[in-house]
């Protein structure tokens, strides 16, 4: 609709990914504020941030090329470079890496903040992640598939309206990641992540079977549809490492400090 930001071509995405970074970043801060986190850690912490951002810029562009190749050797095209992104590859990427600079280089300088962070970082990546929606959206990519329907858009290079799947999928995570800061901030609840994997997996899985542009399938699913399989069933061995070992050991240790 709107790629272009100040004469430049591609901007808007770029814009949104940022501000989705940056709105991200400052919920992450006000929770741990809200629960009295030293602050003597939150330079830390925004490395911290800002190093799990970058490997999951570089995520979201390989994960975005294998869906490339994917489609190459399904169609028999030429396979080419491309700087697209897609949110799962900065998942798979960015959550891993989060993990590894807390464990190796966090840990070292500060105390243990981990519990709270499993809290409220599902709530950061849905919100970060509703602001990139609006940059698919204005960038054009991303759409639905052909509809008469009063919520039709008609996109640039596009005969027909289309519906705004990346519209439709930003509600849904802007109320989703509601719904994670009331539990995070009223309840202090410590299963985020697992409602997340859950609720969006399944959510996203849906939606994918409306979406218009061409991404290759493999036995009628696209790519993310299969991360969104994995997502869902990676929630249950979670939901009980949660429930059996990390909230009990957390539970014991505030006891402790008591």
């Amino acid at each position: 609709m709107y790629p272009d930001l100040f004469g430049i071509k591609g901007f808007s995405m770029v814009v949104m990914i940022l501000l989705g970074f940056v709105f991200a970043t400052i919920l992450l801060f006000i929770y741990l504020h809200f629960r009295k986190v030293d602050k003597s850690c939150y330079l830390d912490v925004l490395l911290i941030i800002v190093g799990t951002a970058l490997m999951g810029m570089i995520g979201t562009i390989l994960f975005e090329n294998l869906y490339e190749a994917i489609k190459s050797s399904i169609y028999h095209t030429n396979l080419k470079w491309t700087w697209g992104m897609t949110f799962y590859g900065g998942l798979i990427l960015g959550v891993p890496t989060f993990v590894l600079i807390y464990k190796f280089y966090f840990l070292r300088h500060n105390s243990p903040i981990m519990d709270k962070v499993l809290i409220i970082a599902p709530a950061s990546i849905t919100l970060g992640h509703a602001i990139g929606r609006v940059g698919c959206f204005l960038s054009g990519c991303c759409y639905g598939v052909d509809t008469d329907s009063s919520i039709g858009i008609l996109f640039p290079g596009h005969d027909h309206k289309v519906l705004p799947t990346q519209l439709i999928e930003c509600a849904f995570l802007l109320l989703l990641s509601a719904c994670l800061i009331y539990l995070a901030f009223k309840h202090n609840f410590s299963f985020n992540f697992v409602i997340y994997m859950v609720f969006y997996g399944t959510f996203r899985f849906i939606i994918e079977f409306f979406r218009g542009d061409e991404r290759g399938q493999l036995n009628g699913l696209s790519p993310s549809q299969y991360w969104c399989i994995v997502l869902v069933v990676l929630a249950v061995p979670l939901c009980f490492f949660l429930k059996n070992y990390y909230v009990k050991k957390v539970e014991e240790n505030n006891h402790n400090e008591i």
